[in-house]
């Protein structure tokens, strides 16, 4: 294709710099004549995004987007207060970064203004709220929420039938640290249901 083509970008995709590659033979060249016509922002070293046309100007790649295309496409995750704070169970907390699992980095980054705490953890692919639980149980420091207030919460909204049972055992069993499974295990047997009393048939 020859050097002069003209990039058919999406909108709101984040593309890396080798990517370009596809419209022409220099896509160092290319993705800066793009930056400079306003068809490509740089969100990081050789990361760009096409902005979003709306009603109000311009707007960014989102956080998947960008994340999708700085991991290159592997598994992740965005987890941290969002998340857990929705879940009812007194955590309130408030990070000054996105908590992303992933399968390839530890650190922390910024995209486009944007800081991400990535962690290289086991995660399930497609979690459940009952995960969520697990999840935040395990990160109570960094919610600032103490345990004991965790565990009235979970065995409220247990009672209130809020949460799959086997899916939160099994959640716990399979990601939680053993304190993390006595403390769940004891929630479901202060608020879990229960089956009726049946009395022998006279």
């Amino acid at each position: 294709m020859p050097a002069t083509a003209q990039p058919d970008l999406e909108p709101g995709r984040a593309y890396r710099t080798h990517e370009l590659r596809r419209w022409g033979q220099n896509p160092t060249r290319l993705v800066a004549r793009l930056v400079r016509e306003g068809r490509l922002r740089q969100a990081a070293h050789g990361l760009y995004y096409a902005p979003v046309a709306t009603r109000f100007g311009s707007a960014p790649a989102s956080d998947s987007e960008l994340l999708r295309a700085f991991l290159n496409d592997t598994p992740f995750l965005i987890t941290g207060p969002p998340r857990w704070n929705a879940l009812d169970l007194g955590a309130t907390a408030m990070l000054a970064c996105t908590l992303v699992y992933n399968t390839e980095r530890t650190g922390e980054c910024e995209l486009d203004g944007r800081r991400f705490l990535l962690r290289r953890v086991r995660f399930p692919p497609s979690p459940s709220p009952e995960w969520f639980v697990v999840d935040l149980f395990q990160h109570h420091a960094m919610a600032g929420v103490a345990l004991t207030t965790l565990e009235a919460g979970l065995t409220r909204t247990l009672r209130a039938g809020r949460w799959e049972e086997s899916r939160l055992r099994e959640a716990a069993r399979e990601f939680g640290t053993h304190d993390t499974r006595a403390r769940i295990e004891r929630c479901l047997q202060a608020g879990g249901r229960r089956c009726p009393s049946t009395r022998p048939a006279r």
